[in-house]
């Protein structure tokens, strides 16, 4: 599969390009009960989008311990796992679906309103291939929430695809998060790739209930763009 990196664009806001880091995922090793619980993924290694971590970019002004979201992951010949262990000191959750996911604001600019909450997004982006997973988190009796999109071909056209496989806790502040991504919804097979281009972003907002006008010079985010490598026989 050829390669080209994912430049994220948020409004009209342009971000530098960051040297390319790589996320070594390893091979399933063990069992894994997409239930919420991380016991299982013990001794993972995790990619951490946090404000304490340097390298990553952003947007917006951050404060110590605002959000920090730890990802784990493992893959076999079926399946990609996910794992998400999600802390913030101001959970700000609204489901927001595919149909409205783009707000206009009073400068008619056009805006991912996942940003405006509290959202992880999961893309992979290749010239002929682009998916696209937004995800929130859990709190009390709301979410997790998802919308995912497939674009395939020279013209990016859409292709059906069914959600991943999701389940969610929540525990002392913290949301945890299995998820179980098919490669065949993905139209992906792990023998026929190296690395897959990634870019992981998570949005933070501490307004919850306040209207998106309000919110508008508190948007805040940070992300993480490379290569997810699959490790181990395929």
């Amino acid at each position: 599969m050829r390669i080209s990196l994912l430049i994220l664009v948020f409004g009209l806001i342009t971000p530098p390009v960051l040297s390319q880091s790589t996320w070594a995922v390893p091979k399933r090793d063990r069992e894994i009960v997409v239930d919420g619980n991380l016991q299982e993924w013990a001794g993972v290694t995790p990619l951490t989008l946090s404000p304490e971590v340097n390298g990553l970019q952003r947007g917006g002004t951050f404060h110590d311990q605002d959000v920090d979201l730890q990802i784990r992951a493992m893959w076999d010949e079926d399946s990609l796992y996910l794992a998400l262990n999600w802390t913030d000191d101001v959970w700000d959750v609204q489901e927001v679906t595919r149909r409205d996911a783009v707000w206009i604001d009073s400068q008619k600019k056009r805006r991912d309103k996942m940003y405006f909450f509290d959202y992880f997004k999961f893309h992979l982006r290749d010239a002929d291939y682009d998916y696209t997973l937004w995800l929130s988190p859990q709190n009390q009796d709301k979410g997790p929430f998802e919308w995912c999109r497939l674009l395939e071909g020279y013209r990016g056209l859409e292709r059906a695809t069914a959600s991943p496989s999701i389940s969610a806790r929540q525990d002392n502040g913290r949301s945890t998060i299995e998820m179980l991504l098919s490669w065949d919804e993905l139209r992906l097979k792990p023998s026929d790739i190296q690395k897959i281009p990634l870019t992981l972003i998570v949005s933070d907002s501490d307004d919850p209930g306040r209207l998106i006008e309000s919110k508008l010079e508190k948007v805040k985010w940070l992300a993480w763009r490379g290569f997810m490598d699959l490790v181990g026989e395929k």
